[in-house]
């Protein structure tokens, strides 16, 4: 007795949506489970890390936080995905835009003007960009796999991040601590709430992903990059350019990855330090599949990811969990998405030897 995977000839859409909250359901019941094992209470544990940050208001200034860069990252994956273009190190790219807004920062810390955060948010694009070109160059001339160039260059990244912190940028008023200057007044982004941590970034990230579902969604733009992630051979025949997608794919990712680490660097760090590459271009991608590769339901996703991340600093400090319990949750969640993606695009069949037989 043998099973195959048959592919559906309809696809309830319903289905399509349900998934995602099908996996994050079963995902705080399986986290509660395998804690439970390890000797914490489990029950708690999910409390703490998808309940708490909801319940308790004085959090929700940290979900803006976190989730704004999760959600201009993520954004900037799923035009790439619906492509068919499979950019796997935008936290490299994050860390590029990162570093390309401190260097313009570092140049014109002595000066002042309202036009020293654009400059830098320009700088962050294209530092995302530069990075990201590489892998596209490799992937359209030499059709070398993007995963692994986009993947690999994130470590690049990191390395270039320490050899600068800990070297030729390290402040000398630092102590001894592997980190640049403190930004001035108008290279930090604005506050947008008095007396809270929530900075221009949160509306910035909304602003982005509506933007781009109207992109997506009424453009010749966004009908290519459906057209060739669904239907490469009638994009060809419409006159598509699939190199060229490729190239406007990798290049959006990169750019709105490098922006997300400008707006980091210029707002919850004010400087560029060892601890800056944070897992959120990585966690981006599960953003990007649980909200459906769409904008709008990406930004639902971004919250979504945001509470686990404030939840397991709650429950670091309320039940001693540890700190990888929330890349547990994380990984659980995406290996469910991806699960239920299977479940509903195909079906197990059953096949028997006889009918193998009479086939043949």
């Amino acid at each position: 007795m043998q099973f195959r995977l048959e592919k559906r000839a309809e696809i309830s859409r319903s289905m399509l949506y349900f998934t995602p909250v099908a996996a994050v359901l079963l995902t705080m019941i399986m986290g509660a489970i395998i804690f439970t094992i390890l000797g914490f209470n489990g029950a708690v544990a999910v409390r703490e890390i998808f309940l708490t940050p909801l319940t308790n208001s004085l959090k929700w200034q940290d979900l803006a936080v976190k989730s704004a860069p999760l959600i201009i990252i993520a954004v900037g994956l799923s035009i790439g995905f619906r492509a068919n273009v499979w950019n796997i190190g935008a936290e490299g790219q994050y860390i590029a835009g990162g570093l390309a807004a401190t260097g313009v920062a570092l140049i014109t810390h002595q000066m002042s003007g309202w036009w020293l955060l654009p400059l830098m948010g320009v700088a962050g694009i294209l530092g995302g960009m530069a990075w990201v070109a590489v892998p596209a160059f490799l992937r359209v001339k030499l059709n070398v796999n993007e995963i692994l160039t986009t993947l690999m260059l994130t470590y690049v990244a990191v390395q270039l991040l320490n050899f600068l912190v800990f070297g030729p940028w390290k402040s000398p008023t630092s102590f001894g601590q592997p980190q640049t200057v403190l930004f001035n007044n108008d290279q930090i982004l604005p506050y947008i709430i008095p007396g809270t941590i929530v900075q221009a970034g949160a509306p910035i990230a909304i602003f982005i992903a509506i933007f781009a579902w109207v992109l997506m969604s009424k453009s010749i733009f966004g009908f290519q990059i459906r057209t060739v992630g669904t239907a490469p051979n009638a994009a060809r025949y419409g006159g598509f350019s699939a190199n060229q997608t490729i190239w406007f794919s990798l290049l959006i990712g990169g750019g709105l990855a490098g922006f997300a680490g400008m707006l980091e660097v210029a707002g919850p760090f004010n400087r560029m330090v060892p601890q800056f590459p944070t897992n959120y271009g990585f966690t981006a991608i599960i953003v990007a599949f649980l909200g459906r590769l769409h904008p709008v339901g990406v930004m639902v996703a971004g919250i979504v990811l945001a509470i686990s991340f404030v939840g397991g600093e709650i429950a670091q400090t309320t039940i001693g969990l540890p700190n990888a319990a929330v890349g547990l949750f994380q990984a659980l969640m995406l290996f469910l998405i991806l699960a239920g993606d299977i479940l509903v695009r195909y079906r197990i069949k059953r096949v028997g030897q006889k009918s193998e037989v009479s086939s043949s």
